[in-house]
């Protein structure tokens, strides 16, 4: 994950590296380096054409909770690479 210094955006990779018995990311990921007082939107990036995402763009995170509760970017055998911008509202 990379923050941007004013902690106003931020681009966050995650990758399934392992494929076992159908594992994917079924628990949050804790965010590191955003502001706890700000709130943040979560996009997913690099999406094929004619396909959704399986993050939901609308909802607003605290940065609080992003980086105490976290945020699970849905990796699994179908999605196995997610590249996620947060950005602040």
């Amino acid at each position: 994950m990379y923050v941007t210094k004013s902690k106003s955006k931020a681009v966050l990779f995650s990758y399934l590296v392992g494929n076992r018995n159908g594992d994917g990311s079924d628990t949050p990921i804790r965010l590191e380096g955003l502001d706890a007082s700000k709130n943040y939107k979560v996009k997913e990036l690099n999406l094929y054409p004619g396909t959704k995402s399986a993050i939901k763009e609308d909802q607003v995170y605290s940065g609080e909770y992003l980086m105490t509760a976290g945020f699970n970017p849905v990796v699994n055998a179908r999605r196995t690479s997610v590249v996620l911008e947060i950005e602040a509202m």
